[in-house]
């Protein structure tokens, strides 16, 4: 289940107590099996927590007795859901936008840049955001938190002493952060083969897809990999 899915089932349970009839035994009876029945069989991982504390709340005639469990065990179904709620992370949404990190390349940047648009996406070009007064990482670190998928290309654009190439220090740093903030599975990087370069080794084989010219094999990888995130994309906007 969802955070979102876990917190309405909660919220569920605390209104079927608090609205509780307690005008019978027999009613206040079928509220608490109503309660058990919805927690356990959609949050059986907290079975532990709330089953005891259900099991207490039985029967009285006592009204005032009653209105006090009943708000004892609706502030213990609260207190519960308030813990998942700061503790649990919330699922990234699938929006429709991509961030597209790149270097100096500009071809690479506009052939993936008109392929996320051709596929009903929107990318987000961090150079091509008004800056709103921010500073570069300010800049950086809003817009990254509007997005759900990274593509990051990697160009030959510094020249090493020993004469071999690299991609911007930049790129690979921003590459770093999209892993750690989107996974691995929600971020691609995409290599010029026109150029050898040195790619970081601690991750080949899990993300690189070698980008040969605009209209190359490298577009269906990248659909693909976008299909396999979770993006309703279709092969037919590629012909």
């Amino acid at each position: 289940m969802t955070k979102n899915e876990i917190l309405t089932t909660f919220d569920k349970a605390i209104e079927l107590v608090f609205n509780a009839n307690k005008e019978t035994d027999a009613e206040i009876k079928a509220t608490l099996a109503d309660v058990k029945t919805i927690l356990q069989n959609e949050l059986q991982q907290y079975c532990d927590t709330y089953t005891p504390l259900i099991d207490e709340f039985t029967p009285t005639d006592n009204s005032t007795s009653w209105n006090e469990k009943i708000v004892h065990l609706t502030s213990v179904l609260s207190e519960i859901r308030d813990m998942i709620n700061n503790n649990m992370p919330c699922e990234p949404t699938k929006g429709n936008k991509i961030f597209i990190v790149h270097g100096h390349n500009k071809e690479i940047e506009l052939a993936v840049a008109r392929l996320i648009s051709q596929l009903g996406l929107t990318p987000i070009v961090l150079h091509e955001q008004p800056n709103k007064g921010r500073t570069i990482i300010e800049k950086f670190e809003e817009l990254s938190n509007c997005v759900s998928f990274a593509i990051v290309l990697l160009s030959a654009d510094d020249v090493m002493q020993d004469g071999k190439h690299r991609a911007r220090q930049n790129v690979i740093l921003e590459l770093g952060y999209f892993i750690a903030k989107l996974g691995r599975e929600n971020v691609v990087a995409l290599y010029d083969t026109s150029t050898e370069i040195e790619l970081p080794s601690d991750i080949i084989g899990v993300l690189y897809k070698p980008y040969d010219n605009p209209n190359g094999t490298w577009r269906i990888e990248v659909m693909r990999e976008l299909k396999e995130a979770g993006f309703n994309v279709d092969a037919n906007a590629l012909t």
